[in-house]
């Protein structure tokens, strides 16, 4: 009887056993394929630490959220941009004073930059060297192969933007709501040219063999065109009717602005405004400090980061020209989106 006792109680033990995670009938979580997709960057509420990156395919059926949190580490305070490298996501957190490295395709984080960092804001790379711009320290600093702090170059005036074309380097500078530059670096981190501005710079683009600026006022935006190689304006309009414009953004071979309520398409050999818009947001759903907090054009598709109260969850929506393709909740204060190719 005991031995009866035992083989049922083996039995019983087995049968328990076996039914494990390798079970092929339970379902295992999968995370998202990177490879091909958006990247998502919500800069988070501030000294709130909650700044995250999400991914969607480019099919908008699931939002995958913190990629870059793990349970030791979260991404930090203020995320502000992203640069890429090759296979690296070079993640600018504002708030924290760090870049945070990653593996573009996996999230998997690789490192830490903390030296020669005061409120960090873009990243560009040249010369096999990343710079990057300050803005509380008002400054670019320049970091080699290894992201080892090199040197800091003041501009003596709140910046932004940073491009890279060739050897050289493209700093924004907004001396004051009237005047800015765009300060010319070369490739031995000196100062060879600047660029004059009318009026506040609301952003930079290069494409080919050019750099395009816009600024702007409340009651009129200007358009700049500059040959890269001689550092020289070569097209140069403004507009009333297409006012406040800011938000330059490149796709392909197009560049595109918001300007109120409206995105607008710039040709590149454009000399007067455009004045029908590729999209507009009806006047009783826009806001004009929340509705383009976030914005891109990607291969033809417009991505919009509306912050709503700037402490709700992000609704972003895409459009491709002027139609609605999906919509769906992201992270706090969805800021930019980023293409992710395998390559």
């Amino acid at each position: 009887m005991k031995k009866l006792l035992f083989l049922a109680l083996s039995l019983s033990i087995l049968s328990t056993s076996c039914s494990t995670s390798d079970d092929p009938f339970v379902e295992v979580p999968q995370g998202p394929n990177l490879d091909n997709g958006l990247i998502i960057l919500n800069e988070g509420g501030f000294q709130l630490n909650d700044a995250s990156i999400g991914f969607s395919a480019f099919t908008y059926d699931k939002y995958f959220e913190d990629l870059a949190k793990t349970p030791e580490k979260v991404l930090g305070d203020l995320a502000h941009s992203i640069a890429f490298k090759e296979n690296k996501a070079y993640v600018v957190v504002k708030g924290s004073n760090t870049i945070e490295i990653f593996d573009r395709y996996t999230f998997k984080h690789l490192e830490t930059i903390t030296d020669g960092l005061s409120k960090p804001l873009y990243i560009a790379f040249a010369n096999n060297k990343m710079y990057v711009t300050n803005e509380e320290a008002q400054s670019v600093s320049a970091y080699d192969a290894n992201n080892k702090f090199i040197n800091e170059m003041a501009m003596d005036a709140p910046v932004g933007q940073i491009l890279a074309w060739n050897t050289k380097l493209y700093v924004q500078k907004n001396i004051s709501e009237t005047k800015s530059e765009i300060v010319v670096l070369n490739a031995d981190f000196a100062v060879t040219t600047k660029i004059a501005i009318d009026n506040e710079l609301k952003g930079i683009s290069t494409l080919g063999d050019f750099v395009y600026a816009i600024s702007s006022t409340t009651d009129k935006s200007f358009f700049y065109k500059i040959d890269a190689h001689r550092d020289q304006k070569v097209t140069e309009f403004f507009s009333t009717r297409n006012i406040k414009a800011t938000n330059l953004r490149l796709d392909n071979n197009d560049l595109y602005y918001t300007s109120m309520n409206n995105v607008y398409n710039w040709k590149p050999n454009d000399k007067n405004v455009q004045t029908i818009p590729v999209l507009s947001i009806p006047e009783d759903k826009f806001n004009e400090a929340s509705t383009f907090y976030g914005f891109n054009v990607i291969n033809g598709f417009v991505y919009i980061g509306d912050a709503g109260d700037m402490n709700e969850e992000s609704t972003v929506t895409v459009y491709q020209k002027d139609k609605k393709v999906n919509s769906f909740k992201a992270g706090i204060l969805t800021n930019n989106f980023y293409a992710n190719f395998k390559r």
